[in-house]
């Protein structure tokens, strides 16, 4: 979608946008989803794709890389999700960077409708299960 001069393409996806639909613009960083896809399509998401998030967690240049797209995200208004997370370290990594909207085989792997409710209730669990950071109040 994002390479067509189609200005029916265009302006279906814009009346999509003004319904209130969401718009992401999927594989960010490659090919043809690029900062003019951006403004032309009236994205509200990116996805970054998994070729920035692999190794992540353990490489410098990855890290520079993602903490590039994401601060350009939040200087434009918009949203970042990390497509293709599988590991731990890369889902930690990410959350330092500050992207909060994650998919990949380290949350979940593909599962029947029937296994979510299930599924969610396990992953809620283990959330309330997790340590974080308290406040003091003076």
């Amino acid at each position: 979608m994002a390479e067509t001069d189609n200005d029916l393409v265009v302006r279906n996806i814009a009346a999509l946008a003004q319904l209130g639909c969401g718009i992401d613009l999927d594989d960010f960083g490659t090919g043809h989803a690029s900062l003019a896809s951006i403004r032309r399509f009236a994205v509200q998401r990116i996805k970054i794709d998994r070729s920035y998030v692999t190794r992540v967690d353990t490489d410098p240049s990855q890290q520079r890389m993602v903490a590039a797209v994401l601060s350009m995200a939040y200087q434009l208004g918009i949203k970042a999700l990390a497509e293709g997370v599988e590991t731990i370290g890369e889902h930690a990594l990410l959350a330092q960077l500050g992207c909060s909207h994650v998919q990949g085989f380290a949350i979940a792997r593909p599962m029947p409708y029937q296994a979510t409710a299930e599924w969610l209730r396990k992953h809620r669990s283990k959330l309330a299960a997790t340590p974080g950071m308290s406040r003091r109040s003076g």
